[in-house]
């Protein structure tokens, strides 16, 4: 390559000037990329089955040239007369992945980064594109997909059932007029960060589409941002430093989620990338149950209402698809399996807080949970199993589950949705049998706690408030059970 380098320097002199420095920062599977002088980039597509996404790429630069949020491209040759590859020669940008720099920022400087994201994802947008038929374009790489899946038996019948009933309702969710340019590989190895600004790179995958596919990775990244960074940047990956990410971006580019049936639409594509993945390594659980989720998000979302609910099963299915294990705080952050702050900054959500955002943490599931078991009529018990505090006692280390059993058929069963390992409908011969079986394997750690027969639970206090409130029942009703 070093003969291809020096040519290209010399035909493009004009550009660089005198040659100071010539470094190869990379060689990669489909291009070859030189830093000259530490001011510029060539990147060479010595890779030929690579040369239709290098030249979106091209296309990409010349299309958002007056974005101040992309680099710029000072030169490109795809005509392979003097150099027999198509090359690009752009500004080189100073500065780490943002995965290297998040974990340092505060909310007030995330809150800023995401709002330049957005101006820059809005200035990609304005390029509109013909209107093509995406419905058939999603469709096709599913179905294709799902047959591949089917012939590896990874599916199960009543799985098969759920994602093929959610995709009888494809056509209703993507039917989709609006078509614009998008980057289509947005996360944070691809944003670029310094001295307080950002940068966006690498555009080969970028096409028309409608703007909601610009979530499709973004969104996931910001679920499992784990999954797109590099082996470099991974150690600095927690995941409750991402869950405010989705409410910044609702604030500073509202038409990008303001999208009819949105989360359906996002389901559907993570169906597809899942099963891409999972096709590749069928052993997975976690994809294939990630697929069955989505399957059910696209199936039943707009067929469930929490009041309209009927059974056990369905309530496990609604907040399956509609709660996720969280909190929102008193300055209306959200927090993701996490309980940073938790002491200071919790309040109990009301059950109509809880839909409305989606999160709640074992205190409001158990609310929610309860609530629904008191609408049928069926008989049940709250249990809160905790540390016991007291106003002397009070500390950072939160340790508290509560939990839901109902009575049916002559049995006692465990409603459980926040504690994911024990996810699920479980059925006991007795109720002491199912309150040992729930507390053992917090005792097998050495967790000792106290548990606590509660009535209800309250809107609106704090950790505190709520721990003194439970006290009160082991004093005024004797329904501590040991």
């Amino acid at each position: 390559m070093s003969n291809i380098i020096d040519l290209i320097l010399k035909n493009n002199y004009s550009i660089f000037g005198s040659i100071n420095k010539v470094e190869k920062i990379n060689v990669g599977f489909t291009n070859t990329i030189y830093s000259i002088n530490d001011s510029f980039i060539v990147k060479v597509c010595t890779n030929t089955n690579n040369e239709e996404s290098f030249s979106k790429e091209i296309e990409f630069y010349k299309q958002n040239q007056d974005n101040p949020l992309i680099p710029k491209m000072y030169y490109s040759n795809t005509e392979k007369k003097d150099i027999p590859y198509f090359y690009e020669i752009i500004e080189k940008i100073d500065g780490v992945s943002l995965y290297n720099a998040w974990h340092t920022f505060n909310e007030d400087k995330r809150e800023e980064i995401i709002k330049m994201l957005c101006s820059a994802i809005k200035k990609i947008h304005s390029n509109i594109g013909k209107k093509y038929d995406w419905n058939k374009f999603i469709k096709d790489k599913f179905i294709m997909l799902y047959d591949q899946a089917n012939e590896l038996n990874i599916f199960n019948e009543e799985e098969k059932k759920i994602i093929d009933y959610a995709y009888s309702k494809f056509n209703k969710y993507l039917d989709s007029q609006d078509f614009v340019l998008i980057h289509n590989d947005l996360h944070f190895d691809n944003i670029f960060y310094n001295d307080g600004k950002i940068k966006l790179i690498d555009f080969e995958r970028s096409m028309y589409a409608p703007r909601d596919y610009e979530l499709d990775i973004l969104y996931r990244m910001i679920r499992k941002p784990w999954k797109y960074a590099s082996e470099s940047t991974e150690k600095y990956i927690d995941s409750s430093d991402y869950a405010n990410i989705i409410l910044y971006i609702e604030k500073y580019y509202k038409e990008l989620v303001s999208i009819p049936y949105l989360s359906q639409r996002l389901a559907i594509y993570d169906m597809v990338y899942n099963l891409k993945h999972l096709i590749k390594h069928p052993d997975l659980n976690e994809l294939k149950n990630d697929i069955v989720l989505d399957s059910k998000i696209v199936a039943l979302k707009d067929e469930m209402s929490f009041n309209s609910i009927n059974t056990p099963k369905e309530l496990m299915d609604f907040m399956d698809i509609n709660i996720k294990y969280g909190w929102i705080d008193t300055n209306g952050l959200r927090h993701f399996n996490n309980l940073t702050g938790f002491r200071e900054n919790y309040r109990i959500s009301s059950l109509d807080e809880i839909l409305k955002s989606g999160l709640g943490t074992c205190i409001e599931q158990a609310k929610m949970i309860k609530c629904f078991f008191d609408r049928m009529g069926i008989k049940n018990k709250l249990y809160c199993y905790r540390r016991y505090e007291t106003e002397e006692n009070f500390d950072s280390d939160v340790r508290m589950h509560c939990f839901v059993l109902f009575y049916y058929d002559n049995s006692w069963y465990h409603f459980e949705h926040s504690n994911i390992l024990k996810k699920g409908i479980h059925r006991y011969i007795s109720l002491d049998t199912a309150i040992k079986d729930i507390t053992s394997s917090y005792k097998e750690k050495g967790d000792i706690r106290k548990i606590t027969e509660i009535d209800s639970i309250p809107d609106g206090l704090t950790f505190k408030e709520f721990n003194q409130f439970v006290n009160e029942f082991d004093n005024i009703k004797i329904k501590t059970h040991y």
